[in-house]
């Protein structure tokens, strides 16, 4: 066995030196590395500790090139999402982790700027693709060809076949817009996310439907970049120009925490006396003391391991069925919008006195 103190020094140790400092063969090195492999415990330890002496790190391209596989994962998100939903980058990172996956991450700034960049991540040795933006059919197909199978994570996937999770944006938004108008709210100002962003598109048409179907239309619908400052500035412009809703739906929490915030801070209106403000997604935020958020909770931690077990189960079997999974949301009611069913007496004696309030507060 060679002193690992005697060996000649390079600018990064490799397989051969802990070979050689170990005493085993270097093939020996290279499945102590590898997930899985048929090797003892005991052999393993000790080659992992010369080798974390010598700072040695096993090359993965390297690996991947000798087993077919390299246990990273690319995940395609835009930094909407990022912003908006910051535990849904968490999730997936989570769950790839427990299933020994490696995260090879892809931020973009919007659907639009995925095609100029998807070559950022296309030369990367991948198991699979997770997309949580929007990727042109044949994107999709070049994976597919390579051995990499794509997934649609809160997207649907366009003509060509690729398995997908998604929550259910328009019923959620749908059964939102419900509860408002049975709690007696008729004039809706809705803000969503840029106009064909298609988390966006789903949201709104779901609540707007709903409305549709009760007889109501809104007062107003903006589209802004689904960002807190997005939303407060939005609203501010809505309401300078005279909109004074009694309810405002928001296509994500970050921008409903930005109208909250315009209501209380520049236009000194109460909520929910005033207005009643809910959003979507139920970030961590949403159920603070400052906000209390009447929202939809997306069921993020076991869509990705749901997601993951997905891409797993395509890995192993990439002729199987395609699947496509919704999953339902969750209204759930906090302050900012008291969602308890109201009789029309009380609805009547609500709505007068926002019509006969201090110029202060709405119309």
């Amino acid at each position: 066995m060679t002193d690992p103190s005697s060996l000649p020094r390079h600018n990064r140790a490799t397989s051969y030196d802990v070979a050689a400092a170990a005493g085993v063969a270097q093939s020996t090195v290279s499945r102590c590395f590898q997930l899985g492999s048929n090797i003892s415990e005991k052999t393993r330890a000790h080659v992992q500790a010369v080798a974390a002496r010598l700072g040695y790190t096993p090359n993965l391209l390297a690996q991947s090139l000798i087993t077919g596989q390299s246990h990273a994962v690319g995940l395609v998100i835009t930094r909407y999402t990022l912003h908006g939903s910051p535990g849904l980058l968490y999730a997936l990172g989570d769950a790839l982790s427990k299933a020994r996956k490696r995260l090879v991450l892809l931020a973009v700034d919007d659907d639009e700027a995925v095609a100029s960049a998807i070559g950022d991540i296309q030369g990367y040795p991948l198991d699979g693709l997770i997309s949580c933006a929007t990727l042109e059919d044949s994107f999709v197909t070049q994976f597919q060809a390579h051995g990499v199978p794509v997934l649609f994570f809160n997207r649907l996937p366009g003509r060509v076949k690729a398995d997908s999770i998604s929550t259910n944006h328009a019923k959620g938004a749908g059964e939102l817009a419900e509860a408002l108008l049975a709690a007696g709210h008729r004039r809706f100002l809705c803000v969503g996310g840029p106009a064909q962003a298609p988390v966006n598109v789903a949201r709104m048409e779901g609540f707007l439907a709903a409305l549709r179907k009760a007889n109501v239309e809104p007062i107003g619908v903006l589209h802004t970049d689904f960002s807190y400052q997005g939303g407060h500035d939005a609203f501010l412009e809505a309401a300078a120009s005279g909109v004074r809703p009694d309810g405002v739906f928001c296509a994500n929490d970050a921008m409903a925490m930005g109208v909250m915030d315009a209501c209380r801070f520049s236009l000194d209106w109460r909520i929910p006396d005033d207005l009643v403000v809910a959003g979507f997604d139920d970030v961590p935020e949403a159920a603070r003391s400052s906000y209390r958020l009447t929202t939809v909770r997306q069921p993020i931690q076991r869509m990705a391991e749901q997601a993951v077990r997905l891409l797993e189960a395509r890995i192993k079997q990439p002729a199987a069925a395609i699947q496509t999974i919704l999953v339902d949301g969750t209204v759930v009611a906090r302050a900012s919008a008291p969602l308890a069913p109201i009789s029309p007496a009380e609805a009547a004696s609500a709505s007068g006195r926002r019509r006969n309030g201090s110029a202060a507060g709405p119309a």
